[in-house]
């Protein structure tokens, strides 16, 4: 009797368990699922998507996923802090965002920002005073982006600002002096613009800086002399403007530099630098295009590290060249050293070792070439316009990988060979301005290539 009554409350707790069990199942099934993203988030977020008009069509209109009712720490290019649910980081790169950005846009309620890329769109307008108000910003990309005006002064206010990509649009006039407040700024992108006044000496107070690039702007005057403050620099480019004056030796100082682009601008005079003290790191040296005169420098043969060195349009004053120089630097993939307004002769076997030369340009100087050179590196682009050559150079015969040749402009006699026309890459060819008779080999050889 006792042993029944025990097995009695025994069933009856084992089914009181299963029910409460039961019971906070249904009840947990029936709850909504609690969101991490604020609501004051959310709203910001779709009043953002709002003010861009989106026809529904293109597949890359991102924010078309984004939908009110779920979390928007979940929506496309969403990121949230996983415990306070703030927004964080926003990228809508290449999104068919069309429409300028608001001063009061919603972007700029989302005040826990850290990081923004809306590179790629058209956001054509002016870019608001408001952007300061994102205090926690440290990579901010508007890239392609058809904004135009001055750049605002409320940029010196992202003092967490590490990187900045404003490359490619229309800004005009000088940089604002609140730029040098950006001191944790490691990486400035200002390229193809229309900036306009000196070098922004400002920068030199931006000791993190790791890359500078203020390509195809409209900056003029000179260069700081004290270049090496930026004593981080890696990437320097400031090619295509209208600097003049001196390049300053300091720039060759900066020992973590490796890529040096100077080229297409007006800098004249000599080319002096001093010792040295550390082996250099430069794998890019760009100073073709400018007015430099006098002779080069021999301090070029220890940058062995280089890969890519452009010195056309040097004027050597018609003074002699040591061609040796450039023996040491066996990793060369380009080098361009037409115009040198030299009487020297450039000798081609002086580059028949080089393993990985892809792209050497000799134009505009007398060139010695032997009829048994032969390259063992895969040359792709030979420019050889206007350099006193008598004959075809028969060592492009085993040149598979060449795609472009410029030989235009010499005293080449006879037919133009059949052979150069099964070269299996070559795209281009400029043979003009010599005295060729016609061409060897059948008659629809130039159909056949066309």
């Amino acid at each position: 009797m006792h042993s029944s009554c025990s097995v009695r409350k025994i069933i009856v707790w084992s089914l009181c368990l299963i029910f409460s069990l039961s019971y906070s199942v249904l009840v947990c099934a029936s709850s909504p699922p609690k969101h991490l993203c604020r609501q004051d988030q959310r709203d910001a977020l779709w009043e953002f998507k709002s003010e861009f008009h989106l026809n529904g069509t293109a597949a890359n209109e991102k924010t078309q996923t984004w939908r009110n009712n779920s979390d928007c720490c979940s929506w496309y290019g969403i990121t949230c802090d996983s415990k306070t649910g703030n927004v964080v980081e926003l990228n809508l790169w290449s999104s068919s965002l069309n429409g300028p950005l608001k001063s009061s846009s919603g972007l700029f309620k989302l005040q826990y920002l850290q990081s923004l890329n809306l590179n790629s769109n058209n956001l054509a307008g002016i870019l608001p005073d408001s952007i300061g108000n994102l205090k926690y910003l440290r990579d901010l990309s508007l890239a392609g982006c058809n904004l135009f005006g001055k750049i605002p002064s409320s940029l010196g206010n992202l003092s967490h600002l590490t990187h900045l990509d404003l490359d490619g649009n229309g800004f005009t006039g000088e940089l604002p002096d609140s730029m040098g407040n950006l001191n944790q700024l490691t990486k400035l992108l200002l390229a193809s613009s229309k900036l306009s006044g000196n070098f922004p000496h400002v920068l030199l107070n931006l000791t993190k800086l790791t890359a500078i690039n203020l390509v195809s702007n409209q900056l003029e005057g000179t260069l700081p002399s004290n270049m090496s403050s930026l004593s981080k620099l890696e990437f320097f480019d400031i090619g295509s403007n209208s600097f003049s004056g001196f390049v300053p030796s300091s720039l060759f100082m900066i020992p973590s530099l490796i890529h040096l682009k100077l080229e297409r601008n007006h800098f004249n005079g000599l080319l002096e630098i001093g010792n040295i003290s550390s082996p250099s790191k430069l794998q890019t040296l760009s100073l073709g295009g400018n007015s430099l005169n006098g002779p080069i420098p021999r301090f070029i043969s220890k940058l062995v590290k280089l890969s890519s060195l452009d010195l056309s349009f040097w004027d050597t004053l018609r003074g002699v060249v040591d061609f040796s120089i450039f023996l040491h630097l066996k990793s060369l993939a380009s080098l361009d050293i037409s115009t040198l307004n030299s009487r020297s002769i450039v000798d081609m076997s002086l580059f028949s070792d080089f393993m990985s030369l892809n792209l050497l340009s000799l134009s505009r100087n007398t060139v010695k070439i032997s009829s048994t050179l032969h390259m063992v590196s895969p040359i792709g682009s030979l420019a050889l316009a206007s350099c006193n050559i008598s004959e075809f150079p028969k060592f492009l015969q085993t040149q598979t990988s060449l795609f472009y040749l410029d030989i235009s402009d010499n005293r080449i006699k006879g037919q133009v060979p059949a052979w150069l026309w099964r070269l299996p890459g070559l795209a281009y060819v400029d043979f003009s301005r010599n005295s060729f008779s016609g061409f060897d080999g059948p008659a629809d050889v130039l159909r056949e290539i066309q």
